[in-house]
């Protein structure tokens, strides 16, 4: 059996680390999205973006046959 190098060890030590503290941010930032989506804000946001998504969608519908 071959050994293990210790740089390549130590690189994949820091790549598990460095993954580890994305997962935790990533976590807290998904708990933070979910806490705004159950009090409310989330969801009035999402309807303001397509209340305007449609309002210019349909704009631009009447544009097209007006000419």
């Amino acid at each position: 059996m071959s050994e293990i190098d210790p740089i390549q060890f130590g690189k994949l030590l820091n790549a598990v680390e460095t993954l580890e503290e994305n997962v935790e941010s990533l976590t807290k930032q998904v708990q933070a999205l979910n806490h705004q989506i159950t009090s409310g804000r989330g969801v009035a946001l999402g309807l303001m973006i397509t209340a305007g998504g449609l309002g210019a969608g349909f704009s631009k519908l009447m544009e097209l046959f007006s000419k």
